[in-house]
């Protein structure tokens, strides 16, 4: 069996969404089924109706010169407003047009870029540390294994319907700049004797409920990453809750079963699949770390391993101008830079600086007003989500806190070196838990009447082997117009009573609840006449938002079991490839009770997961045309025999059949009208 490399951007799936996007408009797709196909292609609704936000894909934050200019004019012709780092590395736009989407994916994926599973209950963007590739300290470039993995996954059937979203990251080394822990699946670079591979880390995550991922395995070869994010979706997809949506992540399977229960189902299913063929996968270049010093959020100027340097530079809040993108590719070509990097935490790295460059780089980025600091210990470092601002499910304004933050932060040496992560929900989109000091907005009322407030968050920090816990501690809820004061109080009680070598968290452990009640008592009750306007608004606070979030999208319960015969039908001929006749009879079985699945949910009856395949395929039958059920019984009766090309004939015949009589009354409409 040869199995090809897959490229990130295919023209088939433009072809794909276009046609979707006429089904919906004709009106042939209900809502639900229109939600689950558009997320999985990075249109994403916003809190404004009839515009799109689009996420486009930054495998590990590497952005070839090339796609810099393009996501400018994309911006200009497209969209309303600065384009955005978010913290997962990727580059959102906002205010496309519903009508024009198809044709804004076609000018980036004419140009190389994709948002193809950017969003939805598929693999998210895999991440990377902000340095990768630049670090004196890795073994490996991160960001060059989240871009494998990210073209070894894309367009899978196994991943394009999961319960819900995974998220995935690489770190280059122990370090963890990536911050593996808050993952469903995490890779920290490794040696093991003379040995490189990757320790492996599941089950993490943020949101409503957090807590730290699990290490399943000590060490895998390189080579064997792949089947490690496989058998992740394989667990995911048999263990995950797709009735509850707000338990339907890993870290609920791990909460389920017990870390070491989890720990040893992951371990049993990744050796089912190992020695199935993946996708190509070509030998990494691995390093001998050196030292080096390490800052949480890497900013300023830092030496590289290969004596150059890399200029980490802060947009204020992840945000980007067509303009100031065009003056960064215009710098980054003069200095012969074929790349740029976004990183996690909303900044941009500019690599490959020569010595005599620097002054020149440094002030450049400063003139287009990205900020350049010394290092993180002389700045404020403030990361927020969008918020209100367009998100369908954000309660506060972040970004307009996070304004006020900075303004406060810049004659206010308490706040240097500070991490300060703001939420507009508490689904942590701004990572609010691992921050020094993290706020998450919420609605609470005042005299009766809802106002902007913000739970506050202290001492987080999400690195593996971090001093600190992950997760802040909790701490009191304020008023959204006193959250700027109570931050500099914090700030202020943290720096003039810290101990020598002290963390925020082991300072805020060390005074308790009662001592952070006391620094902010002079707060008062909340914020006057004012206390109903939230940062950055005119308006008044409007309460907690009635629509409804795309983040836990929808799915149709019959793409799901196409794309999970598909994958069937995919594994029969990996098994048959090495010599696997029992698993290839148990993948081939799996593809008929799926398609024949598709057949009983098109009459109108529902099936079961736990169902029993000989009472789903006698149902199959029973509602099927004698046709129809001839060539499931020649598929059934040819897949109980030798497994031979023809009984994989047989088989390909039913799937193709199904696929037919369920999607084909509506081409044929279609065709008609």
């Amino acid at each position: 069996m040869t199995v090809s490399a897959e490229p990130l951007v295919r023209l088939s799936d433009l072809d794909e969404y276009s046609e979707g996007l006429a089904q919906h408009l004709a009106g042939h797709w209900d809502e639900e089924k229109w939600t689950a196909f558009r997320v999985r292609f990075g249109v994403y609704g916003q809190k404004q109706p009839g515009v799109q936000m689009l996420r486009i894909k930054i495998p590990g934050g590497v952005l070839p010169l090339s796609w810099v200019t393009t996501v400018a004019e994309f911006n200009r012709r497209f969209c309303t407003g600065d384009v955005h780092i978010t913290t997962r590395q990727d580059i959102q736009t906002y205010f496309v047009p519903l009508p024009r989407s198809a044709e804004a994916l076609e000018f980036l994926y004419s140009r190389g870029m994709t948002t193809r599973e950017a969003c939805g209950n598929t693999f998210r963007n895999i991440t990377a540390c902000a340095l990768a590739g630049n670090c004196p300290r890795e073994h490996v470039d991160a960001g060059v294994v989240a871009d494998r993995l990210a073209a070894t996954w894309i367009r899978q059937p196994l991943v394009q319907h999961m319960p819900r979203k995974a998220k995935i990251a690489v770190s280059g080394c122990a370090t963890d700049c990536a911050i593996t822990n808050i993952h469903d699946l995490g890779f920290i670079a490794v040696r093991q004797g003379d040995r490189q591979g990757f320790a492996v880390l599941a089950g993490g995550g943020l949101g409503g409920q957090p807590r730290p991922a699990v290490q399943v395995l000590d060490f895998v070869a390189e080579e064997d990453l792949a089947t490690v994010v496989e058998t992740l979706a394989r667990l995911h997809q048999r263990y995950s809750d797709r009735i509850n949506r707000n338990t339907a992540r890993i870290k609920f399977v791990v909460k389920r079963f017990g870390e070491e229960k989890f720990r040893a189902l992951f371990q049993e299913e990744f050796e089912r699949l190992r020695g199935l063929p993946q996708r190509p996968w070509a030998p990494l270049s691995w390093r001998r770390p050196g030292e080096a010093a390490v800052e949480r959020t890497p900013m300023g100027v830092v030496r590289q391993h290969d004596g150059r340097f890399a200029v980490v530079g802060n947009p204020p809040l992840g945000n980007l101008s067509s303009d100031q993108l065009d003056s960064l590719a215009a710098l980054a070509g003069e200095l012969g830079v074929s790349q740029l990097r976004v990183t996690r935490d909303q900044n941009l790295v500019l690599p490959d600086v020569p010595a005599d460059r620097l002054e020149d780089a440094v002030a450049r980025l400063r003139a287009i007003n990205i900020e350049v600091p010394a290092s993180a210990a002389e700045t404020a470092d403030v990361v927020s989500c969008p918020g209100t601002t367009t998100c369908r499910i954000g309660i506060t304004n972040s970004p307009g806190l996070a304004r006020a933050v900075l303004e406060e932060a810049r004659s206010d040496p308490t706040a240097r070196g500070l991490a300060v992560r703001i939420s507009g929900c508490q689904n942590s989109c701004g990572q609010h838990h691992i921050g020094d000091f993290g706020f998450h907005g919420v609605a609470k009322k005042i005299d009766g009447r809802q106002a902007p407030h913000y739970q506050i968050h202290i001492g987080g920090d999400g690195r593996v082997g971090a001093q600190a816990e992950m997760v802040g501690i909790a701490g009191p809820i304020v008023a959204a117009r006193l959250a700027p004061r109570a931050l500099r109080l914090l700030r202020e009680g943290y720096q003039s009573a810290r101990l020598p070598g002290e963390s925020v968290r082991g300072w805020a452990e060390r005074i308790g609840k009662d001592g952070i009640a006391g620094l902010l008592s002079a707060l008062g009750d909340h914020g006057g006449a004012d206390a109903f306007i939230d940062w950055g608004d005119s308006a008044t606070f409007p309460g907690a938002p009635t629509l409804k979030g795309e983040c836990a999208a929808p799915f149709a319960s019959d793409d799901l079991l196409a794309d999970l015969a598909d994958d069937a039908l995919i594994n029969f001929d990996r098994h048959l490839a090495v010599g696997r006749l029992p698993g290839a009879r148990r993948s081939a079985e799996e593809a008929l009770v799926f398609a024949a699945r598709r057949l009983v949910h098109k009459a109108g009856q529902m099936t079961r997961d736990d169902e029993p395949s000989a009472t789903i395929l006698e149902r199959a039958r029973g509602g099927a045309s004698a046709e129809v059920a001839a060539v499931l019984d020649a598929a059934a009766e040819a897949l109980a025999g030798d497994l031979t090309e023809s009984a994989r004939e047989a088989l390909v015949v039913f799937l193709d059949t199904v696929r037919f009589l369920v999607s084909g009354p509506a081409v044929e409409k279609d065709a008609a009208e």
